[in-house]
């Protein structure tokens, strides 16, 4: 098993994760409350359906990043992304390797520019 983030498995997981990060990007624009926002977990699971509350400060925080992903507890995947903040309601975890590779290309604030 690779531990340096590279290979198949991490890259499909770095695009899963980058579509769901389109999707919360979506959400938050869409957002006209200063509460918290509902997001979708962007673990690397095509299968989760975990709903994140982060307020937009938090998001904001780890959209600065663009290797970095808000998570449900226990939704990460040690051989291609590290946690890098454990909080009690979600996680972030940051890509490495080829997923982080990815998971820059694919960002859509990235392209933006």
């Amino acid at each position: 098993m690779e531990t340096d983030g590279g290979g198949i498995q991490a890259v499909k997981a770095a695009r899963n994760q980058s579509l769901c990060r389109e999707v919360n990007e979506r959400i938050e624009a869409l957002a006209e409350t200063v509460g918290n926002l509902q997001l979708i977990c962007e673990c690397a699971s095509l299968e989760c359906q975990e709903i994140l509350s982060l307020s937009v400060a938090e998001y904001e925080h780890i959209r600065s990043s663009p290797v970095r992903f808000p998570i449900a507890l226990g939704h990460d995947v040690p051989e291609f992304e590290n946690v890098v903040l454990l909080h009690d309601r979600y996680a972030v975890v940051q890509k490495r390797g080829k997923a982080a590779e990815v998971s820059v290309k694919l960002d859509p604030r990235s392209r933006q520019s």
